[in-house]
């Protein structure tokens, strides 16, 4: 078999092999959609549940002098483990949410290098981004980027949940110490764990956001954007900007994540790499281009061109942006002085529009 058969047929398998991920993944979704569901049913019952218990501790409370050692030791006994088993099924449900949302973001990449696999071959093969050398860089690129934000996603989680979860049991074994000694002092101890558990919460709630915004499907690119800039600023003390120009409107799901992914990444490098004290972002909803600029004062870069080189002291991330955006035809361009700050653009084609979208 010659040269020109062997392409065509390596192409073909790599589409196969793709398209056999893509069904995994989807069945995957499925999987953890439906566990989703089970353990937002059991959230429900349980915080059903701890409601009746804090109700029972409450009455008991403004009759402790009248009630009996062992009913007061049964009552906060039983709404410290009602609050265990809540917070151990939201904290389930929570991490199932995150897998759900980094499935979703494979099966958008898995879907995207298709659509692109298909489109160089119905176009004679031509098309492809000159940073891609072949099909088969493309994929490794793809599956290094997935395999990076796996091993950051597990250390935000180690840090943060799990790092919390650890503090409930503690919290929770001094309680039970108290109940015979200082019934008095366990309650209070119980309100500590109730208060870190709501603090706990909010910031599972914060880190779900950040890794797949729920909102992001509802509503769309902007009202995302603008909650993630508003939170933003609160969070970092940073005074940030949001300009929105042209028609808003949704986008394809694919585009949407991708413009969004792109902005916060740059937010993000601007915070943690720039040292940044000012951060202006600017969308432009063009009828054929949507443009995401993102412009700060920090200490800016080297050099104002971006080497895609993993050993040089570029931003991490940058280069698996600019593969991302080059993916689905769109260019990335950075311009930057040291000591003069940043500034981001990235422009991709705007695709098809979808229903949902509103006039200005």
């Amino acid at each position: 078999m010659g040269n020109d058969n062997a392409t065509p047929g390596t192409k073909e398998e790599l589409l196969d092999k793709l398209r056999g991920d893509l069904q995994r993944l989807n069945a995957d979704l499925r999987d953890i959609s439906g566990k989703i569901d089970q353990s937002r049913s059991q959230v429900d019952q349980l915080a059903q549940r701890n409601a009746t218990v804090v109700g029972e501790v409450r009455k008991i409370e403004t009759s402790l002098e009248q009630t009996p050692r062992t009913a007061i030791k049964e009552a906060y006994s039983e709404a410290l483990s009602s609050q265990q088993r809540l917070l151990a099924v939201r904290a389930q449900m929570e991490k199932f949410q995150a897998q759900e949302a980094v499935i979703r973001q494979n099966v958008e990449t898995v879907q995207s290098v298709i659509n692109s696999l298909d489109k160089a071959a119905s176009n004679g093969g031509g098309g492809a981004s000159p940073s891609m050398s072949s099909p088969r860089e493309m994929i490794i690129r793809v599956i290094d980027a997935q395999e990076e934000e796996r091993q950051r996603l597990a250390e935000q989680i180690h840090d943060g949940p799990v790092h919390s979860i650890g503090n409930f049991i503690l919290q929770a074994e001094i309680c039970q110490k108290l109940f015979d000694k200082n019934p008095d002092k366990a309650r209070d101890e119980l309100g500590n764990l109730m208060g870190a558990a709501r603090e706990a919460f909010q910031r599972m709630r914060d880190f779900i956001f950040d890794l797949r915004p729920m909102m992001l499907t509802d509503l769309g690119l902007v009202p995302t954007l603008k909650r993630y800039q508003e939170a933003y600023q609160n969070k970092s003390g940073i005074e940030t900007e949001l300009l929105v120009n042209g028609r808003e409107r949704r986008l394809e799901s694919y585009l949407e994540v991708l413009i969004f992914r792109g902005i916060q990444e740059l937010m993000v490098n601007a915070r943690d790499t720039g040292g940044a004290t000012n951060i202006k972002v600017t969308l432009e909803m063009g009828t054929d281009r949507i443009r995401a600029i993102v412009e700060d004062n920090g200490r800016g870069m080297a050099s104002g061109s971006l080497t895609l080189d993993e050993k040089t002291s570029q931003p991490l991330g940058l280069s698996t942006l600019q593969e991302r955006v080059n993916l689905v035809g769109g260019l990335l361009q950075i311009d930057s002085v040291t000591g003069q700050g940043t500034r981001i653009e990235i422009e991709v084609p705007a695709g098809a529009d979808v229903e949902g979208g509103s006039d200005n």
